[in-house]
């Protein structure tokens, strides 16, 4: 199978162009993909799937996912699985909390056989679960044992946008400090002292949803700022997991419109695996990628 790799995953030796340099390692995803007999590809439409990472299912509601968004229109498919089951070593982060690396394919198969093969625990990685291995298949499931619910009511669903803005711009702006065209990053050509270095490197490296995120993230965490903003939405996402769980209790599966913001940031608060098929968002709780498997599989 060809696998198209994305620009922000490290394939060792090949030029990382958001941020100018050449790898001098491979991500953990990129190892096991080549181990088990696969090819990465430099083409993407020659691909017959796509791994992708970013922090946000809809593309179209949340400016963080530029390229998980080219990679979609492309794919009829996309997978986000339980966050720590698949490692993000070599992941060039955003929002760290957030951010899994999931596949994008034409079939759904070939993307939870691609998913199987990348998932499982990495020692590098220390948000990964000890699973060795995570194997998905949908036989196990028995679909007429499945209940599903359609958009469901639940009490945080008006914050969750606020609350995902809030966290994640902070983990972006935390995590592209280091870009300052010394240690990382693209070096600006021209600059007269370190001052305008770092300014010109980071003014044009970054586009300006980027700086958005930056400058805001940066206001979020700043002393006055933090346990007014950053505090508070951080135990709202508490709250908001605790909820999504006693939803469970009661359903196996969730399901919501393709473009539905809300949704997206459910699944990236909480961890919880998501699969964006025939253009609806389909969640289960951590773990259960099988059911979404299986139950996917109707939707085709």
């Amino acid at each position: 199978m060809k696998i198209y790799i994305a620009d922000n995953i490290l394939v060792k030796d090949r030029l990382c162009a958001e941020y100018d340099f050449i790898s001098p390692y491979s991500a953990t995803v990129v190892d096991k993909i080549i181990n088990a007999g696969m090819r990465v590809i430099d083409n993407i439409d020659e691909a017959d799937a796509v791994l992708t990472s970013h922090s946000a299912l809809d593309a179209e509601s949340h400016e963080i996912a530029g390229q998980a968004r080219n990679d979609r229109k492309v794919r009829k498919i996309y997978i986000k699985p339980t966050y720590g089951t698949v490692s993000r070593f070599g992941l060039i982060a955003g929002a760290s909390s957030m951010e899994q690396i999931g596949v994008c394919a034409d079939k759904l198969d070939d993307a939870f056989a691609v998913l199987s093969t990348i998932s499982g625990h990495d020692k590098n990685d220390g948000t990964s679960y000890p699973a060795e291995k995570y194997n998905y298949s949908a036989d196990t499931i028995n679909i007429s044992d499945l209940k599903a619910v359609n958009e469901p009511d639940f009490k945080f669903k008006d914050v969750l946008l606020p609350v995902y803005k809030i966290i994640s711009s902070a983990e972006i702006s935390a995590n592209i400090a280091r870009f300052d065209g010394i240690k990382f990053g693209r070096r600006a050509d021209n600059f007269k002292n370190i001052n305008e270095l770092i300014i010109n490197s980071r003014s044009e490296s970054f586009n300006l949803e980027t700086k958005l995120n930056a400058l805001m993230g940066a206001y979020v965490l700043s002393e006055g700022q933090f346990d007014k903003y950053y505090l508070k939405a951080a135990k709202i996402r508490r709250l908001i997991k605790q909820e999504l769980e006693k939803i469970f209790e009661q359903a196996d599966l969730l399901i919501f419109p393709a473009q539905c913001g809300k949704a997206a940031a459910l699944a990236d608060l909480t961890g919880c695996p998501a699969v964006i098929i025939n253009e609806k968002i389909l969640m289960a709780k951590e773990f259960d990628e099988d059911k979404l498997y299986a139950f996917g599989r109707t939707l085709k």
